[in-house]
């Protein structure tokens, strides 16, 4: 039986999964969640975000930013920049947040290698093609307005 689009897909969300929980325990040795350290990663490339900025690479509502910052704030990972506009808060990584981020970068490294050491470098463009295809698409759903109509229900 040939494989269909909802195979294709529960393989991709499976695959997650398993991934998401191996970064999860890796990351828990830190006493942070996979959202945090994607939060200290950003900021360690970008120098400081916003909460808005940061709510929109977490793919998660601001309110749910502001309890991961607030979390990282009180472990003295992150501190907040003055302010310039009271409306807006910015964060940036404190010496301690990067210090924790490049033991847990430096760790999930040594943890992707292992992970993906059978697999070839013909295998990885294969899988890297494949996949760049898929998420051009996916976006493109999104961007087109795709979901505004899908409402799960039957219409008569």
């Amino acid at each position: 039986m040939k494989p269909s689009s909802s195979d294709t897909y529960r393989l991709i969300n499976e695959v997650f999964i398993v991934g998401d929980d191996i970064d999860r325990q890796l990351f828990n040795r830190f006493s942070l969640t996979v959202r945090q350290y994607h939060l200290l990663n950003w900021l360690h490339h970008k120098g400081q975000a916003s909460l808005t900025e940061l709510a929109n690479l977490l793919l998660c509502d601001k309110s749910n930013v502001t309890g991961i910052v607030r979390r990282l704030k009180a472990a003295k990972l992150i501190e907040e920049m003055p302010k310039s506009d009271r409306r807006f808060t910015t964060v940036r990584l404190t010496e301690a947040g990067d210090k924790v981020h490049q033991e847990a970068t430096q760790l999930l490294e040594e943890s992707i290698a292992k992970r993906f050491a059978k697999v070839g470098a013909e295998e990885h463009a294969q899988i890297q093609h494949l996949l760049t295809d898929l998420h051009q698409h996916l976006r493109a759903y999104l961007a087109n307005g795709h979901l505004k109509g899908i409402t799960g229900k039957k219409e008569d």
